[in-house]
């Protein structure tokens, strides 16, 4: 499987990178210097197709696009002024318009529609207070309960990727550095689109996907809706985060940017490798080199205990004798370069082909320090592991969007491919007291490689059929796909206050285990294929303009997970034990000479290997009512209607089967109580499903934190009703202030569990409801009499949540399972536009998170400690902005990420208490700081 992976991928990456070239050459450079923009509906916020638009005194006019885009040709250093025009709108001239002010952004204009009081009226008003009032209106107008962020904030962030991004989004936060909480909710009641697509999740054993892949500069625009539309899908609870990337570029593009990373932990400290060193692991794709050997695989599973012994010693001999690590040089910085290159050809006839990709390659290290310790029910101490993990990281993205335009109508091609390859070497110390009289120090280590990937293409377009019709459709494939092959897993031991030398014990073929010598295959990959055809039908009612959509939605995934684990282990009957000498340590134990000396060989451990295929298919149509009753009322309600199959095959066990059909209806109230203040209430059903992997019923040992996760195939799915009450007051472009409160009710939640023992899975609680209040606000000082007020803009948004969930007769007035009590974001942002500097300070912080719930009476909750999490960044345009310099310190205090078990299941105060409770793992990552430089060709 890997091998044929590997040949289509970088197959699909050769093709990809000669498209980009031919495209690159075909068309011609045009002038930066011109202006782009887009019409707007002032009323909706709905583009205005085919409009006129006039260039000074040339008398030439353009039309505006589907979308309303336009693009003019202009000089650089002069002044233009602009008349726009439409049939039903009144005619508006803007003065004053600048080309080079609109070099990185468009301007953004709006039309008022025609009525008797402004029937003559023609409109003059400057460029800069036309972009200003017109960003109210698309703020103003939305048609949802939502929170965004656009390009040119992020541009102004220390934000590189997208998971960083949505630290700054009001209410969301982000887990393990990529996986995004929203409202306090876990990342498994989120969905996630790009480019109008559901993305498949990146992760093999839950629903999430890693926003990290993504690189920030190349999106668009960025938005969570928190409040469902029956255009949205039905299965999240949290939020809806959809991301659009760039298609047309306002001027041509071409950087090439390089940054180098220092981390204080890793950067020219010392360093351990693990074996092997694959021919392709450098741009993160394997070879054979780490592949099960071809007689075992042709008889893996119970089947090969019934071989003779003297088969099993020579097929595992034919295992590579690949533990332990070895000494590297120390670490230096990482380096990260990347080539974005796009631009738009006008033809005469205004028909226009747009075109950016990106082509990104990244290479570094990352040294990282974790303490585990288990604690009883009655908070003695069992054991304590000190682990110190070294990374070699690579990562390889690419990003190519097509777009044509002409007439009435808009087809895009976007593509985005990101693959993370991962080699690991970790080495463990520690002690066990908790088996009396066996109690030992312990010596561990774990080498393995991962890469993980995705590759996502949607066809989609926009037509405009008439004044009245609009549609737009899109197709979509999207690949994942995780890869681990042949982890190795090895202990020593020896008992405690003795002098004997550390050894190796193993148990009989008919039980080995994992943590003791083990070496375990995963191969993961899913695809999903995706529609989606809308129909808008614009028309008047009560005197105002009304809108009717209609849609339906297909996907269908297809999951293949094929997973060996495999112990070594002793032929004799009773075991043995090995210990330690010259010929005998953690890279030579697994010699031919040795597996001969000890009798061994390799068998099959079942609770952890499987093989299945599973998947999904959704049906989903809608029908959806905007309606505006006056210029203070408006109305958006809706019924979504969707059925979803799933099935799991897996090998040995029945197959599984789940068939459900939901109806879920969305209202959304909207009052405006002046042209700048919104009052907003929604109310809507959801749904959320288990994963394939929470279904699967096998076990995965987790190296890292010590645990074993078992799937539960009894699980169902959960159906979620919400409620939002949101006032919104937007004093001015790029400003806002808001407040919600918010009400979630769920049947038959779905948690991951602490069964105690180290052992996780995944369960349906009874009931669980959750409810809160979120405050935002972003604000720029220009009101305060100072050059240096002018150029500060201050952000920050809260959230607080509380709730209580039922598992069978106990109720417990807890957070869900994933769920934080608080979040706070705050940001500081100096930037100046003269001289292209600005300076960014910015800082995040979440409650205390319960990761698993305790089920089971020797089970304890266990949550993650809040960290505090400052962000610095500083840059300097020079060169005429050509060249664009970047000073970035993340996580400033380097605090490290705790959890610990909650002893008081009833305390309302979930924070760590000293006296009371135990932290039972820490890691710390370090502070990194990145020098980044960028140039524009």
């Amino acid at each position: 499987m890997v091998g044929a992976l590997k040949k289509i991928t970088l197959k699909k990456i050769i093709t990809l990178c000669t498209f980009f070239l031919m495209v690159t050459f075909s068309i011609k450079a045009q002038d930066p210097s011109r202006i782009t923009g887009k019409i707007i509906d002032a009323e909706t916020g709905s583009p205005v197709v085919s409009a006129t638009i006039v260039l000074g005194n040339t008398g030439k006019g353009y039309k505006s696009d589907v979308e309303g885009v336009f693009f003019l040709p202009a000089q650089a250093g002069k002044i233009y002024s602009v008349k726009i025009s439409s049939v039903g709108y009144s005619e508006k001239v803007l003065n004053d318009l600048k080309p080079e002010s609109y070099a990185t952004n468009s301007l953004v204009i709006s039309l008022d529609r025609v009525n008797k009081e402004l029937e003559a009226v023609v409109v003059k008003v400057s460029a800069r207070k036309e972009s200003v009032s017109s960003l109210y209106n698309l703020q103003k107008n939305s048609s949802a309960i939502s929170d965004g962020i656009s390009a040119d904030i992020i541009r102004k962030s220390p934000d590189r990727n997208t998971g960083d991004v949505l630290k700054r989004v009001s209410g969301s936060s982000v887990q393990d550095n990529k996986f995004v909480v929203i409202r306090g909710l876990s990342e498994r009641y989120n969905v996630s689109l790009l480019n109008n697509s559901v993305l498949p999740s990146t992760e093999p054993d839950k629903k999430a996907f890693s926003f990290d892949i993504i690189p920030s500069s190349l999106v668009d625009n960025l938005v969570i809706y928190k409040s469902a539309t029956a255009d949205l899908p039905g299965d999240f609870a949290g939020g809806a985060i959809k991301i659009s990337t760039k298609d047309f570029p306002s001027r041509r593009v071409s950087e090439l940017s390089l940054s180098l990373g220092f981390n204080s932990l890793t950067t020219f400290q010392n360093f351990y490798k693990s074996y092997p060193n694959g021919s392709l692991d450098f741009i993160g794709f394997f070879d054979k080199s780490r592949l099960i050997p071809g007689p075992y695989y042709r008889h893996r599973g119970a089947e090969f205990i019934n071989f003779d012994p003297g088969f099993k010693r020579e097929v595992t001999k034919m295992f590579p004798n690949t533990f332990g690590s070895e000494a590297a040089y120390k670490s230096m910085p990482n380096i990260s370069v990347g080539y974005t290159n796009g631009n738009t050809k006008v033809y005469n006839n205004g028909n226009k082909l747009g075109y950016i990709y990106s082509l990104n390659y990244s290479a570094g290290r990352r040294v990282s320090d974790r303490l585990r310790d288990e604690y009883a029910i009655d908070r003695l101490q069992q054991y304590q592991y000190s682990t110190s993990n070294y990374d070699e990281k690579n990562n390889l993205s690419a990003l190519l969007n097509l777009t044509y335009s002409y007439g009435k109508s808009k087809i895009s091609l976007k593509n985005l491919f990101n693959n993370d390859f991962t080699k690991t070497a970790a080495l463990r110390n520690g002690y066990d007291i908790e088996n009396n009289p066996d109690k030992f120090y312990y010596r561990s280590s774990n080498s393995e490689a991962m890469n993980n990937g995705v590759l996502n293409s949607v066809l989609e377009g926009v037509h405009n059929l008439n004044a009245k019709y609009s549609v737009d459709w899109n197709a979509s494939y999207g690949l994942t796909y995780r890869n681990q092959p042949d982890q190795r897993i090895l202990s020593f031991r020896t008992p405690l206050n003795q002098e004997n030398g550390y050894y190796l014990k193993l148990s009989n073929e008919n039980s080995p285990q994992i943590r003791d010598a083990g070496r375990v295959y995963s191969f993961l990959q899913e695809s999903i294929y995706g529609g989606n055809l809308n129909l808008v039908r614009n028309y008047k009612m009560f005197g105002e303009n009304q809108k009717l959509k209609l849609g339906v939605s297909n996907y269908y995934r297809a999951r293949n997970m094929q997973v060996d684990a495999i112990g070594y282990a002793s032929l004799d009957r009773y075991g043995t034990t090995i210990s330690e000498s010259k010929s005998v340590n953690f890279q030579t134990i697994f010699s031919p000479e040795n597996i001969d000396a000890y009798n061994l060989t390799v068998a099959n451990i079942g609770t952890n290997t499987t093989d299945y295929d599973a998947t999904g298919m959704l049906n989903a149509g809608y029908l959806m009512l905007d309606n505006k009753f006056n210029d203070q009322l408006k109305l958006t309600i809706g019924v979504r209607g969707e059925n979803y199959i799933q099935s799991l095959n897996a090998k040995g066990q029945p197959e599984l089967k789940r068939n459900n059909f939901d109806l879920l209806p969305s209202l959304l109230f909207t009052y405006s109580l002046s042209n700048k203040v919104n009052l907003r209430a929604a109310a809507s059903q959801s749904v959320n499903r288990p994963e394939f992997r929470e279904l699967a019923a096998y076990s995965v040992y987790d190296y890292d934190n010590y645990f074993v996760i078992k799937g539960n195939p009894d699980l169902q799915r959960s159906k979620n009703t919400n409620g939002d009450l949101r006032f919104e007051y937007f004093p001015a472009a790029g400003e806002i202030l808001s407040a919600s409160v918010f009400y979630k009710s769920f049947d038959n939640p779905i948690e991951q569990v602490n069964q105690g023992n180290n052992v996780l899975s995944y369960a349906n609680a009874d009931k669980a409801n959750v409810y809160g209040a979120e405050i935002e606000i972003r604000k720029k000082l220009d009101f305060v009499n100072s050059g240096f007020f002018s150029n500060l803009t201050v952000s920050s948004n809260v959230a607080y949540m509380k709730g209580s969930v039922k598992f069978g007769d106990v109720q417990t007035n807890s957070p869900l399972q994933g769920q934080s009590p608080y979040l706070i974001n705050a940001g500081l942002t100096y930037s100046t536009k003269g001289d292209g500097f600005s300076a960014n300070l910015l800082y995040n912080r979440i409650g205390p998170r319960l990761r698993f719930r305790a089920v089971g009476g020797n089970a304890l909750n266990i949550f993650e400690r809040p960290r505090d999490v400052v962000d610095f960044q500083l840059s300097k345009k020079l060169m005429r902005n050509k060249l664009e310099l970047k000073l970035t310190v993340n996580d400033i205090f380097a605090q490290a990420f705790n959890w610990y078990y909650k002893y008081d299941v009833n305390a309302s105060n979930t924070n760590f208490r000293k006296s009371e409770d135990k932290i039972i793992t820490s890691v710390r990552y370090g502070t990194t700081t990145v020098l980044g430089i960028k140039y524009n060709f």
